[in-house]
């Protein structure tokens, strides 16, 4: 009989912590929780990207009218959907589309619509259905070789000369924060945790080439840096509280995970949350990346 490596298997054996919601889907590797805190993070998040643009959230040149249909994809709890709907006419169809049903708004206007659905696989009477796609963040919750399926499907449920527009943020790179511990330990955990997923962190880099790959034109983006404390005024608060809450929101894939040996008790996990608020506040300038891209789907 073998021996079992016993420092292997402590390193990877799910460390006891108060865990949170999670979605169910099968094969979901989505790793942020869907309850009440993960809401107003969302919420908080929606308030502030938007105000980091202007208070722009349409970047696709498309001026819709009563025919138009638009699809949100991995919607959460349709904060972008809904905040187009106030604003367009109210004949507009449009529906909000996610894995997970708990976050969806419990009464949404009469021309919006929500439903479990993934767009790895969307019903096939949608063929050249809409006039605007939106999905915004799946960083984290679609697996690399899933990128190219979802973007394929988007494009065969648009109609020709639709726009799909899509948001990424750029990912917390290794070895770049020399002199800020929690820093450090937060890009380690983030990569652990998402190459231990297969989750495409990098799409950003890659969105141009997988559109084109995908058969859309046009591709033009929009990019805007998320600047982390109070030092880059209110915007810069809030984002720190947003990416906070994300490193608290994943905690529970990572203590399952056993921390990666990075981490090894849920009080070292809550330390490093805390560690983390209170860095991005002494040491200004931690900051990365948000980019919109937009494409059509060609008329032929």
């Amino acid at each position: 009989m073998a021996l079992v490596d016993k420092t292997v298997e402590a390193a990877t054996a799910p460390i006891t912590h108060t865990p949170r919601e999670y979605q169910e889907y099968p094969g979901s590797q989505y790793i942020l929780p869907t309850d009440t805190p993960e809401l107003q993070r969302l919420t908080l998040q929606h308030r502030t990207l938007k105000s980091m643009y202007g208070g722009r959230i349409l970047w696709a040149p498309v001026e819709l009218t009563e025919e138009d249909k638009v699809l949100d994809t991995g919607c959460g709890p349709g904060l972008w959907v809904l905040d187009l709907a106030s604003s367009v006419s109210p004949a507009i169809q449009m529906t909000g589309i996610d894995i997970e049903s708990r976050l969806f708004p419990p009464f949404p206007p009469p021309n919006l619509t929500f439903q479990i659905q993934s767009v790895l696989s969307l019903p096939a009477d949608w063929s050249n259905t809409f006039t605007l796609i939106h999905q915004r963040l799946l960083l984290l919750a679609l697996e690399i070789p899933q990128w190219p399926v979802a973007l394929s499907e988007m494009h065969r449920v648009l109609r020709p000369g639709g726009w799909v527009q899509l948001a990424e943020s750029t990912p917390w790179h290794v070895g770049t924060y020399p002199g800020r511990p929690a820093m450090e330990k937060l890009t380690a955990l983030y990569r652990a945790a998402s190459e231990a997923r297969n989750l495409y962190v990098d799409c950003a880099y890659d969105m141009p080439k997988l559109l084109k790959d995908a058969g859309f034109v046009d591709i033009a983006s929009e990019s805007r840096m998320q600047q982390m404390g109070s030092w880059a005024g209110e915007d810069g608060e809030a984002m720190r509280k947003n990416h906070v809450a994300v490193l608290a929101g994943i905690k529970t894939p990572v203590l399952n995970a056993g921390g990666y040996g990075i981490v090894s008790s849920e009080s070292e996990y809550d330390q490093l949350v805390e560690d983390l608020h209170r860095e991005w506040e002494e040491v200004p300038g931690t900051d990365k990346e948000f980019i919109v891209f937009w494409a059509r789907k060609p008329l032929n």
